[in-house]
C-alpha cells in the first residue's frame, strides 16, 4: 500500500522538493525579490497537478481532460496557421503591425508586450525571404511550438482508438495535421527535434506493445517532412547541426556561459530568477537574458539538487509509466494514454535543452496536467482505475 502511495505521488513529492530547493536557493541571492516572484508562479501553477491526480482518477475523467486539452491545441494552432497564412494575402507589415498592436498586449500585457517586440522572435528567415512565424495568442513561437508538442502525443491516443476509416478517425486525422502544422510554421528547432524524438518513441511503443501499424507509419512519415532536403522545414531542420551559423553560435556561447556560472555555484546557485544578474546587473526584471537551456538554467540559478531533482521527476515518471505498460492484464485503452503521456514528457525533455518554456504559465499548466494523468496510471494493483 506504501509502495503505492508513492508511486502514485511521486511526481507531486518531487515538486514539493523542487519548490523548497528553488526557496533555499534564494539564501544569499543578489535580488530576493526577482526569486519570490517566480517561486509564487511555481506555487499558483503547482496545484494544476495536484488536483488533476487528485480529481482526474477515473478513466472517463482522464478521456475528457485529454479532449480538452486536444481542442485547445487545434484551436490555437489553427489561429496560428490563419495567421501565418495572412500574411500572403494582407502583406507581413500589416499582419505583423495587427499581431503586435491590436492582439499581444491583451494577452501578454503592454509590459511584455513592449520587451517581445524590443527583443522580436516573431520574424525567420527562410530560403532567402523574411516571414512571420506561427504563433497565435502566445508570445512567441517557441512556446506556442512547446505547447502543440507537449500535445500532439495525446491525438494519437484517440487515433489508436479509431477504427481505421472510421468518422472518429477522419476528425483525429483532421485534428493531428492542423496541430502538426502549426508545430511546423512555428519554424521552432528545438520543436523539430523534440517532436522528432517524441514521435519516434510513440511509433516503437505503438508497434511494440499494439501491433499498431497506422500510427507508427503515419508519424514516420510525418518525420519524413524534416528529412526530404525541398522543404523550408527541412533546411531549417538542418541549420540545426550548422554550427557556423550565427544563431547557433549565439547559443553556443550562452550555453557555455550558463554553464561556467553553474559550476562556480554548483551547490545553490545564483539564486532562482538571478541569472540575468549575474551576466548583466543592469538589466531590469523584463529582459530577454536566459540559458536558453532550461537544464542549464536549473543548474545555474538553483544548483545542482535542483537540476538532479528535476531529471530524476521526468526520468522517474517516465520509468514508471514504462513499467506499467509492461503489465500483462492492463487494458489495452489504458496503455493508449500511457504511450501518449510518455511521449509528451519526452517532448518536454527534448524541447527544454532549448528553451525555458516552464515560465509561460499555458506550457506549465499543460505540463502539470500532463503530470497529473500520468500520476493516476502510477498504480500497481489490478482494475484500480474505474471505468464510468
Amino acid at each position: 500500500m506504501k509502495n503505492k502511495a508513492f508511486f502514485k505521488n511521486f511526481p507531486g513529492v518531487c515538486l514539493i522538493i523542487f519548490l523548497f530547493i528553488s526557496l533555499v536557493s534564494l539564501i544569499g541571492a543578489e535580488n530576493i525579490g526577482l526569486g519570490a516572484r517566480k517561486i509564487i508562479y511555481f506555487i499558483s501553477v503547482f496545484p494544476l497537478y495536484f488536483l488533476t491526480a487528485g480529481l482526474i482518477n477515473e478513466r472517463e475523467k482522464i478521456k475528457k481532460v485529454s479532449l480538452i486539452l486536444v481542442l485547445g491545441a487545434v484551436l490555437s494552432s489553427f489561429i496560428g496557421v490563419v495567421q501565418f497564412l495572412s500574411q500572403f494575402i494582407f502583406g507581413l507589415e500589416s499582419v505583423y503591425r495587427f499581431w503586435a498592436v491590436n492582439v499581444l498586449p491583451v494577452f501578454s500585457g503592454f509590459n511584455l508586450g513592449a520587451l517581445i517586440l524590443a527583443y522580436p522572435s516573431w520574424l525567420v528567415n527562410v530560403g532567402g525571404r523574411t516571414i512571420l512565424r506561427a504563433l497565435a495568442f502566445f508570445s512567441d513561437p517557441h512556446a506556442f511550438s512547446f505547447y502543440l508538442g507537449l500535445i500532439l502525443p495525446l491525438i494519437t491516443v484517440f487515433l489508436f482508438k479509431a477504427p481505421k476509416k472510421s468518422k472518429n478517425f477522419i476528425i483525429f486525422l483532421f485534428i493531428y495535421l492542423i496541430t502538426f502544422s502549426g508545430l511546423l510554421l512555428s519554424f521552432a528547432r528545438g520543436a523539430y527535434l523534440a517532436v522528432g524524438a517524441s514521435f519516434l518513441a510513440v511509433a516503437f511503443l505503438a508497434w511494440k506493445y499494439f501491433g499498431s501499424r497506422k500510427i507508427p507509419v503515419l508519424l514516420l512519415a510525418s518525420l519524413l517532412i524534416f528529412i526530404i532536403p525541398v522543404t523550408p522545414f527541412s533546411s531549417r531542420f538542418y541549420s540545426t547541426f550548422d554550427l557556423s551559423e550565427g544563431s547557433n553560435l549565439g547559443r553556443l556561447e550562452m550555453w557555455g556561459n550558463a554553464g561556467r556560472i553553474g559550476l562556480e555555484n554548483l551547490w545553490q546557485g545564483v539564486g532562482l530568477g538571478n541569472y540575468f544578474l549575474t551576466v548583466n546587473s543592469t538589466l531590469d526584471y523584463r529582459n530577454p537574458i536566459t540559458a536558453h537551456n532550461f537544464y542549464l538554467d536549473l543548474l545555474s540559478e538553483t544548483g545542482i539538487f535542483a537540476l538532479l531533482l528535476w531529471l530524476i521527476l521526468i526520468g522517474g515518471t517516465v520509468f514508471f509509466l514504462f513499467r506499467r505498460l509492461n503489465e500483462f492484464w492492463l487494458e489495452q485503452k489504458e496503455k493508449y494514454f500511457l504511450v501518449a503521456l510518455i511521449g509528451s514528457l519526452i517532448y518536454f525533455s527534448v524541447h527544454s535543452f532549448f528553451e525555458t518554456a516552464i515560465y509561460n504559465p499555458s506550457v506549465l499548466a499543460a505540463f502539470m496536467v500532463i503530470l497529473g494523468l500520468s500520476a493516476n496510471f502510477l498504480k500497481g494493483e489490478k482494475n484500480d482505475q474505474k471505468d464510468n
